[in-house]
């Protein structure tokens, strides 16, 4: 034990950790991110030039206050904090633990709610809506007392009045400590204001889309009931369409005539014609470069219509056209249609395919989509030639595949280009085989999860798990190279080179397979401003039969490496190495974004 006096800024003392003893009720990186004193990092110790987290006796009394207090909103009333320090005079640094005794946490004994309304109707509406949905709220009885789930209560009961007709609710609370404050009674004071219903509404700034196909975005009708779910619901929609720079939904609440709210539709048009350029180098597909025209209004309406070309070492052309017609069938549902023209190298083939694809896209809610994918391409293969006798069952001349796929997406993650939170998921089934002269016949699954978790301020876990399979039907007996499954590279395996996870021939050139399995872990670390760490953990192996999964036979690899963070997204060098394999080279992957 050290006196607080003997260790502080001035004395050049670093706090090495900071540790905590006795809280159940808050976790430690709760507590961590509310504290004034930060303890040492990979940064700091890497990088010289940043700050040096030094201990501060003011800031650990201010700490020690904060940590009360966080635990008095939480309910822990009579919550005591001590703080201890271990020094290590050598390295002159310090471990601080904060040794916090939570005693009894206060229980809310009774809730009550107290309606003023202007209609008598409208106080029974009140109650009845209270009754049913009182035990989704936050705060309850026999639950325990916090501040946070007193203030969220307010906004739930606030947000039920606003979806049920009322859109200018006032909710207050009063709590009253009883039984030697271990028990609190909480007495809502709800005001309902005025039962509104929808009333006329208006299209602003609309240059050259019509208000006719706005308004049909519009989820409700004049005279119906308010209800806040169905403005935000129309702004979705309305964004949805893809023209809108912005949409913004304003209720005249100033301009109420007869219970009835206007609601104005404001707008900002992108502009029809737009043109993206890009420029890149990657290790794997060298130098790229790419170009997309897009048109809005094509042939009228919201329907769009965009130009994608595309040069790199892997696809060295990739012309395509894709004409969207959105709200296609309902507002939440899309049709597009695609022509292409694309060549893709790879060390095993070359191929030349083109033909069109048209897909149905259904939006069920902000985070989830699903569709269904129709198919047609006329392929040219060109087999290495060191592999030909290996392949001799595959089709190289001229021939079709047609194929329909349906899946679902769901992305709750976010930031968008590096994720800190949330979860992914996707799955997507494909049929091969439909008629037109298809050359194969095949039934292909994929699964793809990924999950991002915040540990702590600028520390990331991530993980990802992929799984795939394809299996010949019909009588075919073997599925086309293309279309199977490859592992090793920049976002797969990264301890090996693109491909080179999984069936290869005796010159080493990658075959593909028919079953397919994944794993990734990551610890993504803040370091300096826009420099971040990577420490990673890659997984799998691809089979040649549909039916080969064999989980002893895993391929392992571990690495690190660097992000820098862009407008684009990070840019991105990993090195590698296999674990537990006689191949032992170090693999160097370069390219922008995240290995997902």
């Amino acid at each position: 034990m050290v006196s607080f006096t003997m260790m502080s800024a001035e004395n050049g003392i670093i706090l090495k950790s900071i540790k905590f003893e006795g809280n159940k009720a808050i976790s430690a990186g709760v507590l961590k991110k509310n504290l004034n004193l930060k303890a040492e990092n990979l940064g700091n110790r890497f990088f010289f030039w940043k700050a040096k987290p030094y201990f501060n006796e003011i800031f650990l009394e201010e700490d020690i206050k904060q940590i009360k207090v966080l635990y008095q909103r939480a309910g822990f009333l009579g919550v005591e904090v001590k703080a201890k320090t271990e020094a290590d005079a050598k390295n002159r640094k310090t471990i601080l633990t904060f040794e916090i005794k939570e005693n009894d946490p206060v229980i809310i004994k009774i809730i009550n709610y107290a309606v003023e309304a202007l209609r008598t109707e409208d106080r029974e509406l009140v109650k009845k809506l209270l009754d049913d949905n009182s035990a989704e709220f936050n705060a309850r009885a026999g639950s325990r007392f916090q501040d946070d789930n007193i203030n969220n209560t307010i906004k739930q009961i606030n947000l039920l009045l606003m979806n049920n007709g009322f859109p200018e609710p006032e909710t207050e609370f009063e709590i009253e400590l009883i039984d030697q404050n271990r028990f609190a009674e909480v007495n809502y004071k709800i005001n309902t204001g005025e039962y509104c219903y929808f009333g006329e509404i208006r299209v602003q700034g609309n240059e050259k889309l019509a208000e006719k196909v706005i308004l049909k975005q519009v989820s409700f009708n004049e005279q119906d009931s308010f209800d806040q779910r169905k403005i935000q619901k129309t702004q979705q929609r309305i964004q949805n369409l893809g023209m809108f720079q912005f949409v913004t939904m304003k209720t005249m609440l100033t301009e109420i005539e007869d219970n009835k709210i206007p609601v104005e539709i404001i707008v900002k048009e992108l502009p029809y014609w737009s043109v993206k350029t890009g420029v890149g180098y990657g290790l794997e597909d060298r130098f790229r470069l790419s170009v997309r025209v897009e048109k809005l209004g094509f042939l009228g309406g919201a329907r769009r219509a965009s130009f994608f070309a595309k040069y790199s070492y892997l696809e060295p052309y990739h012309l395509s056209v894709v004409i969207t017609q959105p709200s296609f069938i309902n507002p939440q549902g899309s049709l597009s249609i695609s022509p292409f023209l694309i060549k893709e190298h790879e060390e095993s083939y070359d191929l030349q395919k083109y033909g069109f694809s048209t897909t149905m896209l259904q939006n069920l809610s902000n985070a989830i989509n699903t569709f269904i994918k129709y198919k047609f391409e006329r392929d040219n293969l060109q087999i290495n030639s060191d592999i030909t006798d290996e392949l001799l069952y595959l089709s190289q001349e001229n021939y079709n595949k047609s194929s329909i796929s349906a899946g679902i997406s769901i992305d709750d993650s976010h930031p968008l280009f590096s994720p800190v939170q949330g979860y992914a998921a996707s799955f997507v089934t494909t049929l091969s085989g439909l008629k037109l002269g298809s050359e194969y016949h095949y039934l292909q699954g994929l699964i793809d999860l990924r999950k991002y978790n915040e540990i702590s301020e600028g520390s990331v876990v991530a993980g990802k798990v992929k799984a795939g399979i394809m299996k010949p039907v019909w009588g075919d007996n073997t599925t086309p190279i293309d279309e199977r499954f490859f592992a090793g590279g920049s976002n797969s395996i990264r301890g090996w080179a693109r491909g080179k996870v999984g069936p290869q021939s005796e010159e080493g050139i990658a075959l593909g397979g028919e079953s397919y399995l994944e794993f990734s872990l990551e610890l993504r670390q803040l370091l300096w401003r826009m420099l971040s760490g990577v420490l990673f953990c890659d997984a799998g192996n691809v089979w040649s039969g549909y039916d080969d999964y064999d989980l002893g036979g895993l391929k392992y690899s571990a690495g690190l490496g660097i992000r820098i963070t862009t407008p684009i997204g990070p840019i991105r060098f990993d090195a590698a190495q296999p674990l537990w394999s006689e191949d032992k080279q170090i693999q160097l992957h370069l390219n922008i974004g995240q290995a997902f």
